[in-house]
Formats: C-alpha cells, sequence, structure tokens
C-alpha cells in the first residue's frame, strides 16, 4: 500500500515537471514580431559661405625670387580678405620649371610657383567686387586645375557652400524617423503600449535613408544632375554639394527601418 502511494506521488510530480516544461517552451517558442517602417521628409537648405576657387602664380629666374613675389602677392591677398570678413585657405603650391631652350617669344619666366587656394566669404558679400580687387592683387587661375593655363575653357571661380548641412541632414533623418514612427502606429492594431511617446524608440534600427534635391543642380566639374546623398547600414555615400548660384536647396527624404517587437509574456 506504502508503495503504491509513494508511485503516485512520483506520477504527480513528473506530470507537474512536464506541464511547467511545456509552459516554457511555449514562452520561448514565441518568436519577436518584425515590422518594417518607412516615412517621407523634406527640407529646405540655402548656402551660408561664398568661395572664390582659383590660384596665385608667380615667376621668376631662380626659385626663391619666384617664391618671394609669391609671398608679396598672397599677403595683399590675406590682408584685403580678413577686411572683408573673409578667411584665406591655402592648398597645394606646385613648382614647376621650363625644361624646353628659352625661346625669343617666350613671356613666361622659366621658373613658376603656383599656389592653389580658397577664399571664403560671408554669403551676402560683395562678392563680384571682391573677386575684381583679388584679380588686381594677382589672382590669375580660376577654378581648380590651376595648373592648366591651355585653351580658352571657361572655369566656375564662385561656389555656394552650406557648412552646417551634416547636422542639417541629421536633423532631417530624425523628422524622417518620427514622421515613419507616427505613420505606423496609426496603421498598426495593438500598439498602445510602445506609442506612448511622440519620439521611436531605440529599438528602430534605420536600414536605409537617401536624400535627393527636388531639382537639378549644375556641378562645377560640368553638367546637370540631381545630387544625391545616402546613408545605409551606417555608410554614408554623397559628397557635399558646391553650388554655383546662391540659391536654396529643397531636399527630400526617404527612411526605411524596422522594428522588432518582442513578444510579452
Amino acid at each position: 500500500m506504502r508503495t503504491a502511494r509513494v508511485a503516485g506521488r512520483l506520477v504527480v510530480a513528473v506530470l507537474a515537471l512536464l506541464m511547467l516544461h511545456s509552459a516554457a517552451q511555449g514562452q520561448t517558442g514565441r518568436s519577436a514580431q518584425v515590422y518594417q517602417v518607412a516615412g517621407t521628409c523634406s527640407v529646405e537648405v540655402r548656402p551660408d559661405v561664398a568661395v572664390i576657387v582659383g590660384g596665385v602664380a608667380a615667376g621668376g629666374l631662380q626659385p626663391m625670387e619666384a617664391v618671394d613675389k609669391l609671398e608679396k602677392q598672397l599677403a595683399l591677398v590675406r590682408g584685403y580678405l580678413d577686411s572683408n570678413r573673409g578667411q584665406l585657405q591655402l592648398l597645394e603650391r606646385v613648382r614647376t620649371l621650363r625644361n624646353s631652350p628659352a625661346r625669343p617669344q617666350d613671356t613666361e619666366s622659366p621658373f613658376q610657383v603656383v599656389q592653389r587656394l580658397r577664399a571664403e566669404l560671408p554669403v551676402n558679400a560683395p562678392i563680384d567686387q571682391i573677386l575684381q580687387r583679388l584679380i588686381e592683387l594677382g589672382l590669375d587661375r580660376f577654378g581648380d586645375d590651376v595648373l592648366n593655363t591651355a585653351g580658352s575653357r571657361r572655369e566656375p571661380v564662385v561656389r555656394f557652400v552650406i557648412r552646417d548641412l551634416d547636422a542639417r541632414l541629421n536633423d532631417l533623418q530624425q523628422s524622417c524617423a518620427t514622421a515613419a514612427w507616427k505613420a505606423w502606429c496609426l496603421t498598426t492594431p495593438d500598439v498602445a503600449g510602445v506609442c506612448a511617446g511622440d519620439k521611436p524608440p531605440a529599438e528602430l534600427q534605420v536600414q536605409n535613408f537617401n536624400v535627393q534635391s527636388e531639382e537639378k543642380i549644375l556641378r562645377p566639374d560640368g553638367g546637370v544632375n540631381y545630387w544625391r546623398f545616402n546613408v545605409s547600414r551606417g555608410q554614408r555615400s554623397g559628397e557635399r554639394p558646391e553650388l554655383l548660384g546662391n540659391v536654396p536647396l529643397r531636399l527630400t527624404g526617404n527612411l526605411y527601418a524596422v522594428y522588432r517587437r518582442e513578444p510579452t509574456l
């Protein structure tokens, strides 16, 4: 009799363990729900800096003679820009030497040193007046390729830059994420708990964020095309645009994200 009671208790204990194991399997076996979220946003940005791109060249019979002339010209350029709230950025300095015998018709000195530069100015500065004065002070190369003096090709010498573009793009991405989250909350049932706040949760993972200008823009290197910027899984592509006119740039962004919702007990 006693043996039967012990056996019965063992059976009950085994059944209880089996029920607990089954319940645990039911809870852990429930997989997380993954939702795809998308949103669109737009912003208008404007240039805040005007940039004169070019160079100054100086020649001489000997290298030091040419360098001395160049430094004097650059000092005048720097002083003039300082008086107009501008900044002078010096880039490459290239030294060239004519390796062919001198001819009577040659007008350039055998040795020449060329300083590539960028002059940054407030966007509302009198750019044409400043450009004219810089030419009088020695600015004689225009565009990025300051070594190319052959032919009659015209180079864009003034460009306009949006300095805080990275910050504006980050704000645009946040705006897209917020729009995407709100749209998902309105169309997805039974999400009252996770949609309580206005901002998207940290679990919202951005998969792709792409931006394109609404209008085509002129490019300094030639051609007309849309400006594009893309962020895909942390990898960025797209160069900062340099506009050839002081015009607004209207941007439209599209964001694609994934929201992983863990199962509730």
